[in-house]
C-alpha cells in the first residue's frame, strides 16, 4: 500500500514537470519555425528606416510606383514589368533545381544550377534597375555595350563548366533564349544611330521578351524535369515476392 501512494505521489509531482518539459519543447519549435521570419522584418525595418532616415530623394519617388503618378495611365511599362516577372520565375526556378538536386546528392547539377540562379539574378537586377544602361555608365566612363559583353563573359564562365549538366536538360529551350537576347543586343548595336522609334523599340524589346519567354519555360521545365527525377529515385522499389 505504502508503495502504490508512493508511485502515485511521484507521478503527480512528475505531472507538472513533464508539462513545463512539454511547454519549453513547443516554444523552441515555434522559435525556430519563425527566425526566418524575424529575420526578414528586420531587414525590412532596416531598410524604412534608411528610407525615412535619408534626406537625399523624397521618399515618396522611393515608395510609390510610377504608375501610382496620375499622369501616367497604370499600364505604363507593362511590357517591362513582365519581362522582369520572367527575370523573377528564372531565378526562383533555377534555385529550386540547385535545392533539390542538392538533397538529391547531385553535386554537379547543384553547383550548375546555383550558379545559374546567381547569373540570372544579376541580369534580373540589371535589368530592374537599369544598372548597364543608366547607373553604371553614369558612375564609370564605360558604354552599355561594354557592360553588356561583361555579362556575356560571365555568362560563359558559368555556362562552360555547367554544360555536362545544361546538356542533359531541354537545352535547346536555352538556346532560344540566347537567340533572343543576342537578336535583341545585335538590333541595338546596329540601329543605335537610328534613334529609339517605334520599329526599332519593337524589335529590340520584342526580340528580347521571346528571350526571356524562352528563358523561364527552360527553368520552369527543367525544375519540374528535376524534381521528378529525384523523387523517383528517392521512393523506394517495391518488391513483390513469390511464395
Amino acid at each position: 500500500m505504502l508503495v502504490g501512494k508512493t508511485v502515485l505521489n511521484n507521478r503527480r509531482l512528475g505531472a507538472p514537470s513533464a508539462r513545463r518539459s512539454d511547454r519549453r519543447a513547443k516554444n523552441d519549435s515555434l522559435a525556430r519555425s519563425l527566425w526566418p521570419l524575424a529575420l526578414g522584418w528586420l531587414a525590412a525595418l532596416v531598410l524604412w528606416i534608411v528610407v525615412l532616415v535619408q534626406d537625399v530623394v523624397p521618399v515618396d519617388e522611393l515608395v510609390l510606383d510610377k504608375a501610382s503618378d496620375r499622369a501616367v495611365p497604370w499600364y505604363a511599362g507593362l511590357i517591362s514589368s513582365l519581362g522582369i516577372l520572367l527575370w523573377a520565375m528564372t531565378v526562383c526556378a533555377c534555385a529550386a533545381t540547385a535545392f533539390v538536386a542538392y538533397h538529391g546528392n547531385r553535386t554537379a547539377a547543384t553547383k550548375a544550377f546555383r550558379g545559374a540562379a546567381i547569373f540570372f539574378g544579376l541580369l534580373l537586377l540589371d535589368d530592374l534597375f537599369l544598372l548597364h544602361s543608366d547607373v553604371i555608365p553614369a558612375l564609370i566612363p564605360v558604354s552599355k555595350h561594354a557592360i553588356i559583353l561583361i555579362e556575356a563573359g560571365l555568362g560563359m564562365i558559368w555556362l562552360v563548366p555547367a554544360w555536362p549538366e545544361i546538356r542533359r536538360t531541354r537545352w535547346e529551350m536555352l538556346a532560344s533564349a540566347g537567340v533572343g537576347f543576342g537578336m535583341s543586343i545585335l538590333i541595338d548595336v546596329l540601329l543605335d544611330e537610328a534613334g529609339s522609334g517605334i520599329l526599332v523599340l519593337v524589335l529590340e524589346d520584342g526580340a528580347k521578351f521571346l528571350g526571356g519567354v524562352a528563358l523561364a519555360t527552360w527553368a520552369i521545365v527543367t525544375a519540374a524535369d528535376v524534381i521528378r527525377s529525384v523523387t523517383e529515385n528517392s521512393l523506394p522499389s517495391q518488391s513483390v515476392s513469390i511464395s
